[in-house]
Parts: structure tokens; C-alpha cells; sequence
């Protein structure tokens, strides 16, 4: 499979990940602030980064962005 180059929705620390069979990336935690929340680098613009990381983490879950 590819490996594609996703962004910690935390601290926005990047490397790259494979998906898996369901198309899900391999998501172990950041190595650098060890959250779990990841998505494809490319596809975040600096407004949407923003806006993921203005809100705490507890409340992400209501938090929708809308490409």
C-alpha cells in the first residue's frame, strides 16, 4: 500500500502512513505529544489547522470542519 503523509491534529507533527485494508491510515500515537488524531497533510488548509487546534482536545468531537 502507499504510504501517505498525514499531520498529528495535535501538534501538527507529520510523517508517513500506510493504510490499512479497511483504508484507514495505521495510527499509532505521536511520537511527539502522543495523541491519536491524524489526517492527510495535504488535504488540511491553514485555516482548518486553526481551527482543529483553537479548540481543546475534550471538546473535538463537536468541533466540524467543513472543506
Amino acid at each position: 500500500m502507499d504510504a501517505v503523509a498525514v499531520e498529528c491534529l495535535r501538534c501538527g507533527t507529520t510523517r508517513l502512513a500506510r493504510r490499512n485494508v479497511w483504508k484507514r491510515f495505521e495510527a499509532p500515537e505521536c511520537p511527539h505529544c502522543g495523541y491519536l488524531g491524524w489526517a492527510p497533510a495535504l488535504d488540511l488548509s491553514e485555516g482548518e489547522r486553526r481551527e482543529i487546534r483553537e479548540h481543546p482536545v475534550e471538546l473535538r468531537s463537536a468541533v466540524r470542519v467543513v472543506a
